[in-house]
């Protein structure tokens, strides 16, 4: 055989070995893309990044303290919730004035110009106070009822359905609890008192689905049954009750289309049905607001891509006379206030920082000043000085002076005559050492 010979056949069989390789890498690929283990974890690694939804168990843990408040007061805190730094504002306002009773607190808070939501919860000083506690939860609340409506609400009623089932909503004294199409309505039993419940999740819930993802659960408020001795029923505890004499009712849930409807707030004060109010004139669908979010960044990707819209933000901000209409009484000094936080809020950099540097650009400025005026008056004082002397006292000054640079240059002359030249050196240096030369032939 030849070399020509040999050189084909190897190449023949490197390419039958490549083509072997190929095929069996492709059979092993497609195998494992048929795994089912396989798609889960890629489903899971694309939702992770491509999403930023709760998953049903997250949804659940956030919902479970207050899935099964009234119908009325859980709207409030749903809708509040995506307006954090308003509810902030709310809780510092009710802070300092304390003094006041919840009718007249939520009459008076109805001037700031905040959501007609957030100015209803300033009279439950235990839910307000609970919502400015604890801000990531409000933030989560707030964020996924954005990012998908109807799944917030379906969540309600599946923890309401598994609170039925461990018998938890059974002979409740402050609450009525009724079953419309298979949907649960939580209503109080006295219209126009509003009792906030106490529950542990823990226990009302019965067997938890999720075990990686425990029920929140918060800790007992002085506020409840410890100073009002009788008011426990079953697994609930009760607040002391809230009249409402003021606007409360203009809001409910549409539970069969899973969305929040909303109508006038004014003159609300009067209980009305969740289907009277969503029959009523002027109900529509809830929309959120980006005004009354004051600069706080959206944190999904679906809610900045909605609501984060300068456009949309102007317009509302143009056409007050419809908002006033639909929401809230315009109140311009309470915009402008809100305004002024909003942009001290948005500030980056340290006030005070820059309230020193401005300080030091002063003191600064100033010393410059005390110098040059130093330096002026130096020179003024010179030149008076020089100009009050006589013509002959000049005269003498000059004359002086230049006796004084003679004296100098005959002073450096008689230095420089005393000085050995070097030449003269050399020559003591050679005498000397002939001289010892000299010496040492003696000494031999």
């Amino acid at each position: 055989m030849s070399m020509k010979t040999v050189k084909h056949i190897t190449q023949a069989g490197f390419l039958l070995l490549s083509h072997l390789i190929i095929v069996n890498s492709a059979l092993a690929t497609s195998n494992y893309n048929n795994d089912p283990e396989y798609q889960n974890a890629n489903q899971e690694n694309k939702a992770q990044s491509y999403s930023s939804q709760l998953s049903e168990a997250e949804l659940a843990q956030i919902l479970a303290p207050i899935a099964l408040y009234p119908d009325s007061l859980l709207t409030h805190i749903i809708i509040a919730s995506t307006y954090p730094l308003e509810l902030v504002q709310a809780q510092r306002w009710r802070e300092r004035n304390q003094h006041l009773d919840p009718a007249s607190a939520v009459e008076e808070a109805e001037k700031q110009g905040w959501d007609p939501s957030v100015t209803a919860l300033v009279a439950f000083d235990s839910v307000l106070e609970r919502l400015n506690e604890d801000l990531q939860w409000t933030q989560d609340l707030g964020d996924a009822f954005l990012e998908d409506e109807e799944r917030v609400l379906a969540s309600i009623q599946t923890l309401r359905q598994q609170a039925e089932r461990a018998n938890s909503l059974n002979n409740l004294t402050n609450l009525t609890v009724t079953k419309v199409n298979r949907q649960i309505i939580i209503e109080p039993v006295h219209k126009e008192i509003i009792y906030v419940p106490y529950y542990d999740t823990r226990i009302v819930y019965g067997n938890w689905h999720w075990r990686k993802h425990p029920p929140i659960f918060w800790a007992h408020s002085p506020h409840f049954s410890v100073h009002f001795p009788g008011r426990i029923s079953g697994h609930f505890s009760w607040n002391a009750g809230v009249n409402i004499n003021f606007n409360y009712f203009f809001s409910s849930f549409n539970w069969h289309r899973r969305h929040v409807v909303v109508t006038h707030h004014h003159r609300t004060n009067y209980y009305r049905t969740h289907s009277r109010i969503a029959t009523s004139h002027g109900a529509k669908r809830w929309q959120h607001k980006p005004v009354h979010r004051r600069g706080v960044e959206y944190r999904s990707q679906k809610a900045k891509t909605r609501f984060y819209n300068n456009k949309q933000i102007r317009h509302y901000a143009k056409s007050q006379n419809q908002y006033k209409h639909e929401h809230f009484t315009v109140n311009r000094k309470a915009q402008r206030k809100a305004y002024s936080e909003h942009k001290a809020y948005r500030k980056t950099y340290d006030q005070a920082s820059v309230d020193r540097h401005y300080r030091n650009k002063q003191s600064e400025k100033r010393v410059h000043v005390q110098k040059r005026d130093i330096v002026k008056s130096e020179q003024l004082r010179t030149r008076n000085t020089f100009q009050q002397r006589s013509k002959k006292e000049r005269v003498q000054d000059k004359q002086s002076r230049q006796h004084g640079v003679h004296e100098r240059k005959a002073n450096k002359r008689v230095q420089n005559e005393r000085k050995p030249s070097k030449s003269k050196s050399k020559v003591n240096k050679r005498a000397k050492t002939q001289a010892t030369k000299r010496e040492k032939k003696r000494e031999r």
